[in-house]
Protein backbone atom coordinates (compact mmCIF):
# COMPACT_ATOMS: atom_id res chain seq x y z
CA UNK A 1 0.00 0.00 0.00
CA UNK A 2 1.34 3.53 -0.75
CA UNK A 3 2.39 6.03 1.51
CA UNK A 4 -0.98 8.39 0.72
CA UNK A 5 -3.47 5.57 0.50
CA UNK A 6 -5.73 5.60 3.41
CA UNK A 7 -5.76 2.14 5.19
CA UNK A 8 -8.99 0.08 4.56
CA UNK A 9 -11.90 0.92 6.68
CA UNK A 10 -12.29 -1.90 9.77
CA UNK A 11 -15.92 -3.47 9.39
CA UNK A 12 -18.40 -2.72 11.94
CA UNK A 13 -20.11 -5.68 14.10
CA UNK A 14 -24.23 -5.39 13.15
CA UNK A 15 -26.08 -4.41 16.11
CA UNK A 16 -27.41 -6.92 17.84
CA UNK A 17 -31.53 -7.04 17.11
CA UNK A 18 -31.87 -8.67 20.75
CA UNK A 19 -29.85 -7.51 23.56
CA UNK A 20 -29.97 -8.36 27.35
CA UNK A 21 -27.69 -7.70 30.05
CA UNK A 22 -28.04 -9.00 33.71
CA UNK A 23 -31.62 -8.88 33.25
CA UNK A 24 -34.10 -9.75 36.22
CA UNK A 25 -37.62 -10.48 36.07
CA UNK A 26 -39.84 -10.73 39.25
CA UNK A 27 -43.63 -11.46 39.65
CA UNK A 28 -45.30 -11.07 42.95
CA UNK A 29 -42.37 -13.16 45.20
CA UNK A 30 -41.25 -15.57 42.34
CA UNK A 31 -38.14 -14.74 40.61
CA UNK A 32 -38.48 -16.05 36.61
CA UNK A 33 -35.58 -14.57 35.43
CA UNK A 34 -32.22 -14.28 36.58
CA UNK A 35 -29.62 -12.34 35.69
CA UNK A 36 -30.15 -13.26 31.81
CA UNK A 37 -27.71 -12.35 28.94
CA UNK A 38 -28.49 -12.26 25.17
CA UNK A 39 -27.35 -11.23 22.11
CA UNK A 40 -29.07 -12.17 18.68
CA UNK A 41 -28.22 -10.95 15.57
CA UNK A 42 -30.44 -10.19 12.78
CA UNK A 43 -31.21 -12.87 10.95
CA UNK A 44 -30.66 -15.05 13.02
CA UNK A 45 -32.48 -18.09 14.48
CA UNK A 46 -32.99 -19.24 18.01
CA UNK A 47 -34.49 -22.04 19.40
CA UNK A 48 -35.99 -21.63 23.29
CA UNK A 49 -35.98 -24.52 25.14
CA UNK A 50 -37.03 -25.58 28.72
CA UNK A 51 -39.33 -27.37 30.88
CA UNK A 52 -42.92 -26.39 30.80
CA UNK A 53 -42.99 -23.51 34.05
CA UNK A 54 -39.28 -22.57 33.15
CA UNK A 55 -40.70 -19.19 31.89
CA UNK A 56 -39.82 -19.51 28.34
CA UNK A 57 -43.46 -17.60 27.60
CA UNK A 58 -42.70 -15.35 29.79
CA UNK A 59 -39.21 -14.27 28.33
CA UNK A 60 -40.76 -13.86 24.87
CA UNK A 61 -43.51 -11.35 26.53
CA UNK A 62 -40.77 -9.81 28.08
CA UNK A 63 -39.18 -9.40 25.11
CA UNK A 64 -42.32 -8.28 23.16
CA UNK A 65 -42.29 -5.45 26.35
CA UNK A 66 -45.09 -7.03 27.43
CA UNK A 67 -43.70 -6.79 31.03
CA UNK A 68 -41.04 -4.65 31.89
CA UNK A 69 -37.78 -5.84 33.87
CA UNK A 70 -37.04 -5.91 37.57
CA UNK A 71 -33.41 -5.00 37.50
CA UNK A 72 -31.17 -5.09 33.76
CA UNK A 73 -30.95 -4.06 30.65
CA UNK A 74 -32.74 -4.74 27.40
CA UNK A 75 -32.45 -3.87 24.27
CA UNK A 76 -34.73 -4.72 20.55
CA UNK A 77 -33.16 -3.45 17.43
CA UNK A 78 -31.21 -0.97 19.48
CA UNK A 79 -34.73 0.45 21.64
CA UNK A 80 -34.73 0.34 25.14
CA UNK A 81 -37.56 -2.51 26.46
CA UNK A 82 -38.75 0.06 28.31
CA UNK A 83 -39.91 2.05 25.45
CA UNK A 84 -42.61 -0.51 24.60
CA UNK A 85 -44.42 1.80 21.94
CA UNK A 86 -41.18 1.90 19.62
CA UNK A 87 -39.85 -2.00 20.67
CA UNK A 88 -43.84 -2.68 19.19
CA UNK A 89 -43.02 -1.16 16.13
CA UNK A 90 -40.43 -3.88 15.35
CA UNK A 91 -41.41 -6.77 16.43
CA UNK A 92 -44.32 -9.15 16.75
CA UNK A 93 -44.96 -11.99 19.36
CA UNK A 94 -47.39 -15.15 18.37
CA UNK A 95 -48.90 -16.60 21.45
CA UNK A 96 -49.30 -20.41 21.98
CA UNK A 97 -52.79 -19.60 21.65
CA UNK A 98 -52.60 -17.70 18.52
CA UNK A 99 -53.88 -14.12 19.89
CA UNK A 100 -56.83 -13.60 17.19
CA UNK A 101 -60.01 -12.01 17.67
CA UNK A 102 -62.43 -14.95 18.03
CA UNK A 103 -65.48 -12.61 16.87
CA UNK A 104 -63.73 -11.61 13.51
CA UNK A 105 -63.54 -13.19 10.05
CA UNK A 106 -59.60 -14.95 9.26
CA UNK A 107 -59.74 -11.83 6.46
CA UNK A 108 -60.91 -9.37 9.27
CA UNK A 109 -58.79 -10.74 11.67
CA UNK A 110 -55.23 -9.84 8.87
CA UNK A 111 -56.57 -6.54 7.98
CA UNK A 112 -57.16 -5.40 11.50
CA UNK A 113 -53.12 -6.20 11.91
CA UNK A 114 -52.24 -5.07 8.82
CA UNK A 115 -53.96 -1.33 9.55
CA UNK A 116 -52.34 -1.59 12.95
CA UNK A 117 -48.90 -2.02 12.03
CA UNK A 118 -49.59 0.76 9.06
CA UNK A 119 -48.81 -1.69 6.45
CA UNK A 120 -50.20 -3.34 3.43
CA UNK A 121 -50.12 -6.81 1.96
CA UNK A 122 -51.96 -9.40 0.12
CA UNK A 123 -54.77 -10.71 2.73
CA UNK A 124 -55.96 -12.82 -0.10
CA UNK A 125 -52.75 -14.96 -0.99
CA UNK A 126 -52.00 -15.11 3.07
CA UNK A 127 -54.76 -17.27 3.34
CA UNK A 128 -54.04 -19.31 0.43
CA UNK A 129 -50.94 -19.93 1.89
CA UNK A 130 -51.83 -21.36 4.83
CA UNK A 131 -55.35 -23.33 3.35
CA UNK A 132 -57.52 -21.08 4.81
CA UNK A 133 -59.12 -19.62 1.32
CA UNK A 134 -62.31 -21.50 2.07
CA UNK A 135 -62.81 -20.17 5.42
CA UNK A 136 -61.82 -16.52 5.09
CA UNK A 137 -65.33 -15.01 5.81
CA UNK A 138 -65.47 -18.12 8.99
CA UNK A 139 -65.17 -16.10 12.38
CA UNK A 140 -61.91 -17.16 14.35
CA UNK A 141 -64.41 -18.69 17.05
CA UNK A 142 -66.01 -21.77 14.92
CA UNK A 143 -62.51 -22.79 13.83
CA UNK A 144 -60.73 -25.83 14.63
CA UNK A 145 -57.27 -25.24 16.85
CA UNK A 146 -54.68 -26.27 14.33
CA UNK A 147 -56.66 -23.77 12.09
CA UNK A 148 -56.14 -20.94 14.42
CA UNK A 149 -52.34 -21.84 14.46
CA UNK A 150 -52.10 -21.21 10.36
CA UNK A 151 -54.08 -18.05 10.55
CA UNK A 152 -51.64 -16.74 13.28
CA UNK A 153 -48.81 -18.13 11.23
CA UNK A 154 -50.32 -16.53 8.15
CA UNK A 155 -50.62 -12.78 10.47
CA UNK A 156 -46.88 -13.35 11.36
CA UNK A 157 -45.84 -14.30 7.64
CA UNK A 158 -48.12 -11.21 6.43
CA UNK A 159 -46.30 -8.65 9.14
CA UNK A 160 -42.84 -10.43 8.67
CA UNK A 161 -41.65 -7.97 11.45
CA UNK A 162 -37.79 -7.77 11.71
CA UNK A 163 -37.60 -9.31 14.58
CA UNK A 164 -40.83 -12.57 15.18
CA UNK A 165 -41.26 -14.48 18.51
CA UNK A 166 -42.82 -17.53 18.11
CA UNK A 167 -44.57 -19.83 21.11
CA UNK A 168 -45.09 -23.68 20.50
CA UNK A 169 -45.49 -23.50 16.17
CA UNK A 170 -46.17 -26.96 16.59
CA UNK A 171 -48.96 -27.15 18.44
CA UNK A 172 -51.94 -28.50 17.71
CA UNK A 173 -50.79 -29.56 14.35
CA UNK A 174 -50.86 -32.37 12.29
CA UNK A 175 -47.71 -33.59 9.79
CA UNK A 176 -48.70 -31.37 7.33
CA UNK A 177 -49.14 -28.45 9.36
CA UNK A 178 -45.78 -28.83 10.53
CA UNK A 179 -44.06 -28.62 7.13
CA UNK A 180 -46.43 -25.95 5.91
CA UNK A 181 -44.93 -23.93 9.52
CA UNK A 182 -41.20 -24.98 8.91
CA UNK A 183 -41.86 -23.61 5.35
CA UNK A 184 -43.40 -20.39 7.07
CA UNK A 185 -40.97 -19.84 8.86
CA UNK A 186 -37.78 -20.85 6.73
CA UNK A 187 -39.25 -18.12 4.58
CA UNK A 188 -38.95 -15.37 7.38
CA UNK A 189 -35.33 -16.25 7.64
CA UNK A 190 -34.66 -16.10 4.30
CA UNK A 191 -36.24 -12.09 4.16
CA UNK A 192 -33.74 -11.18 6.63
CA UNK A 193 -36.30 -11.86 10.30
CA UNK A 194 -34.91 -12.90 13.34
CA UNK A 195 -36.95 -15.75 14.98
CA UNK A 196 -37.00 -16.98 18.29
CA UNK A 197 -39.06 -19.71 18.77
CA UNK A 198 -40.01 -21.75 21.95
CA UNK A 199 -40.82 -25.08 21.24
CA UNK A 200 -41.01 -28.65 22.23
CA UNK A 201 -39.80 -30.48 19.50
CA UNK A 202 -36.40 -28.82 19.26
CA UNK A 203 -35.86 -31.24 15.90
CA UNK A 204 -38.30 -29.08 14.44
CA UNK A 205 -37.48 -25.98 15.53
CA UNK A 206 -33.69 -26.41 14.89
CA UNK A 207 -34.37 -26.49 11.14
CA UNK A 208 -35.15 -23.18 11.05
CA UNK A 209 -33.62 -21.92 14.06
CA UNK A 210 -30.30 -23.39 14.84
CA UNK A 211 -29.04 -21.94 17.77
CA UNK A 212 -30.37 -23.50 20.82
CA UNK A 213 -30.82 -21.99 24.52
CA UNK A 214 -32.41 -23.43 27.31
CA UNK A 215 -34.03 -21.92 30.23
CA UNK A 216 -33.56 -23.57 33.66
CA UNK A 217 -34.53 -22.28 37.01
CA UNK A 218 -34.45 -18.94 35.38
CA UNK A 219 -31.10 -18.75 33.95
CA UNK A 220 -30.52 -18.93 30.53
CA UNK A 221 -27.57 -20.75 28.58
CA UNK A 222 -26.06 -21.93 25.41
CA UNK A 223 -27.33 -25.91 24.72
Amino acid sequence: MGKDQPPHPTPHAPQPALQLRDLWLRLGREVILRGVNLDVLPGEGITLLGENGAGKTTLLRLLASGLRPTRGEGRVMGFDLRDSRAVRDYIHLMPVDAGLYPDLSCTENLEFALKMHAQTGDVAAALRRVTLEAAASRRVRFLSAGMRKRLALARAHLLARPVTLIDEPFANLDTAGRQLVLELLAELRTGGVTLLIAAHEPELARQVAPRALRLAAGILHEE
